[in-house]
């Protein structure tokens, strides 16, 4: 018996071979070493490249920006190069010192540059292949972070305390090792570009800020701490009605530097005559937004029977104590029972935009807010009547969402009432535009759009109607064709050559030259003009050739024929002596270019479908034969039949039809049946010794033959043969 198991399908890989260590021995190179080997990701790290023949002279020309001047670095992995920066004055003949930048987590080999000239890489470390001794690895373990910082907001000279991941209790020297041994210090701190003094060496210190210690500031900038200035008196304290009274602020930190200073009194503005001195006041309304920060007003030993009985306390009632605070986030000391706190203040929105808010606590806590700004029109906005560690646990903790306009002052007022344990509260607020993402603060929110399309199904349908169609006699299309070209004078047209187009189908290549009979059977080959035939007959010229072309076909008009040539020496006219006229008992149809078999007058529905799917179908060469008889024993198409291995499908183009079989196990197997009834049995490999399949896809370069034979002891015996083809990848 014999099967033929299709070969599994794999996949190429490329392959990498180790490339060759080249190696100069003879000298050494002018880069021998670079240290550190590993540094921080986030930049700043300190390198010493070490070698001979580096700039020295050069390095400080008046055209130092330059890279024609001086050394230059890079760091160079298998997908980047990233510059180092070079510090000239730690720089000479023997000695590079540069400044790593923000680099991803890789591997990286050091390349230097002298006055423009790349130094070759078979000078770097002697040519090694990525050599251990000129590579950097930045990596997270060896980089420097900020966890928190504390507080938020101060006064310019605000003790701040940060956590994070250090890696020395070295501070303030250029000499000292860390105790741990890494020759790690810290030599300074930046807050906004200006020195911060350390005051504790023994203290945290980092440098690669966590995304989460950046909050965003009402100038809508990424920011971990925020300064303001700081008022001290007013005078004088007492003034006109009517505006005009020239006041003096005194205090620190006036500064101007990003923005010009802007004064208001009781929400309207001031007329600025000097800064830090004098302001003239054009007019003054009593119970607006004041100053920067929150009263937070308490009293102990408290417990009403309502929250909202605390808007009616005032400062008479005992327990009472206030304070200013400069955030709505805040925790009571663990101490604390049994108080109620009413915190007040003003919002004012950076933009115009939507808003809500939101509030969380423990244990009782209340937000009330006022749109026009008056403390008397405030109304509760949200609440909750139990402890919440999230602003999402309860639908009462959140706000309606509410259109605030910019630089307007809002009045919101938040009761607390504490129990036992701990007291907190916190408010939030969202707005729906954004400058940020998630990936750059924890403050923002990455806008989710979901896109939902519909769409419905329908069947096209065109109907054909024939009017006035009358049978008559054909009349056959007559065309003709003159090819002229030097090569007939000079007897050498066997290698000048055409192709004739018919409905953007091309003949065979032709000699200018070829016979009436060479050129018909051309154009009988083309698809789009059979099932009908060409007649042609041939006139020679002395400049070249005519030929006349008879359409044998009762279809009529035929399109005019069209030409290509390589050669320019080849001048080609079509000419349409006759034209068709068809006797109306066929009609043929197009569709994408593509024409259909001549369908008669009057066809059933069955001829017109069978003649549209035709359309939509690969035709097969005439060298396969598409039959079973005596020189093929087995044919299959997958048009009209299936026996379950592999996915017969439509959507793929077959080699020929409609239909092709996907991902088969088995191409045939002696079991299989026949058409005209009972199965193949065993096919005998000396009669039929050949096996034809069209396939696409990336096929293993084997087909399996299972087999038996008789031995010259006369046993039957059976074996599997793995037979080695040449299969190419693609649609063969």
């Amino acid at each position: 018996f014999s099967e033929f198991p299709l070969c599994q399908i794999w996949w190429l890989k490329y392959l990498t071979w180790p490339a060759a260590q080249a190696a100069a021995l003879g000298d050494d190179g002018p880069v021998t070493m670079l240290t550190p080997k590993v540094g921080s990701l986030n930049g700043a790290t300190r390198l010493t490249i070490q070698g001979e023949g580096f700039a020295d002279a050069n390095q400080f020309s008046l055209n130092g920006d330059s890279k024609e001047y001086g050394n230059s670095v890079l760091l160079v992995s298998d997908t980047r190069s990233i510059p180092c920066d070079v510090e000239r004055d730690s720089t000479h003949s023997n000695q590079i010192t540069c400044n790593t930048r923000t680099m991803p987590e890789d591997d990286f080999v050091v390349r230097v540059s002298i006055d423009g000239v790349p130094i070759p890489e078979n000078n770097i470390c002697y040519g090694y292949y990525k050599p251990y001794w000129c590579s950097f690895y930045p990596r997270s373990y060896r980089t420097p972070t900020i966890r928190s910082l504390i507080p938020l907001s101060g006064l310019p000279g605000t003790l701040i305390t940060m956590e994070g991941h250090i890696f020395t209790n070295v501070y303030g020297s250029n000499t000292a090792k860390s105790s741990n041994g890494l020759d790690v210090r810290v030599l300074r701190s930046y807050a906004g570009g200006m020195p911060c003094e350390l005051l504790y060496p023994n203290s945290d210190t980092l440098s690669l800020p966590d995304r989460q210690t950046y909050i965003v500031s009402s100038l809508n900038k990424l920011a971990m701490f925020q300064t303001y200035a700081e008022v001290t008196k007013v005078s004088p304290s007492v003034g006109s009605l009517e505006g005009g009274t020239i006041l003096t602020i005194d205090g620190h930190f006036f500064d101007q530097t990003d923005y010009p200073a802007t004064v208001l009194l009781g929400g309207l503005k001031c007329e600025i005559l000097m800064v830090l001195h004098s302001i003239n006041v054009k007019h003054f309304q009593y119970g607006l937004a004041g100053g920067r920060g929150l009263k937070m007003e308490m009293w102990n030993n408290s417990r009403p029977a309502q929250l909202d009985d605390v808007l009616t306390y005032n400062e008479s009632r005992p327990g009472y104590s206030v304070q200013w605070m400069d955030s709505l986030t805040y925790t009571w000391p663990l101490e604390m029972d049994d108080f109620v706190a009413r915190i007040s203040g003003f919002v004012v929105p950076p933009e115009t935009d939507n808003y809500t808010f939101y509030i969380m606590g423990d244990d009782r806590y209340a937000l009330y807010f006022s749109k026009t700004g008056n403390p008397k029109d405030k109304v509760k906005i949200a609440y909750m009547n139990y402890v919440a560690s999230s602003f999402f646990s309860y639908s009462t903790q959140k706000s309606e969402t509410m259109r605030l306009e910019k630089g307007v002052p809002y009045y919101m007022e938040v009761l607390l009432q504490e129990y036992k344990i701990v007291a907190s509260v916190a408010v939030g607020l969202f707005k729906e535009k954004s400058y940020f993402t998630a990936q750059q603060t924890p403050e923002a929110i990455n806008e989710v759009q979901v896109l939902m399309a519909s769409y419905d199904i329908l069947n096209e349908r065109q109907v054909l109607t024939f009017e006035n169609w009358t049978a008559g006699e054909a009349v056959s299309e007559v065309q003709s064709i003159t090819i002229i070209s030097t090569c007939f004078e000079l007897d050498s047209c066997g290698y000048t050559y055409y192709s004739l187009i018919y409905n953007s189908e091309r003949t065979a290549r032709l000699a200018v030259s070829a016979s009436a009979e060479g050129v018909q059977n051309a154009l009988n080959a083309l698809w789009s003009i059979q099932p009908d035939t060409v007649h042609v007959t041939k006139v020679d010229t002395v400049q070249g050739s005519e030929y006349k072309i008879t359409f044998n076909s009762k279809r009529g008009d035929f399109q005019t024929l069209s030409y290509e040539t390589p050669d320019l020496d080849v001048n080609i006219t079509v000419i349409e002596l006759t034209k068709g006229k068809p006797n109306l008992e066929t009609f043929t149809l197009q569709w994408g270019g593509v024409l259909s078999k001549p369908i008669g007058y009057g066809a059933p529905e069955s001829e017109i479908r069978a003649a549209l799917e035709s359309m939509l179908a690969a035709e097969c060469p005439r060298e396969l034969q598409v039959q079973e008889n005596n020189q093929v024993i087995y044919f299959r198409d997958y048009e009209d039949w299936y026996n379950g291995r592999g996915t017969r499908v439509l959507d793929s183009e077959a080699f020929c039809g409609r239909y092709s079989l996907k991902s088969p196990d088995i191409l045939f197997q002696y079991t299989d049946w026949r058409s005209s009834g009972g199965d193949y049995g065993p096919i005998p490999l000396q009669t039929y010794g050949k096996l034809c399949f069209a396939y696409k896809g990336w096929l293993k370069g084997e087909i399996g033959l299972n087999f038996s034979y008789k031995d010259t002891s006369g046993y039957t015996n059976s074996a599997t043969y793995m037979l080695t083809i040449p299969i190419k990848g693609g649609i063969v």
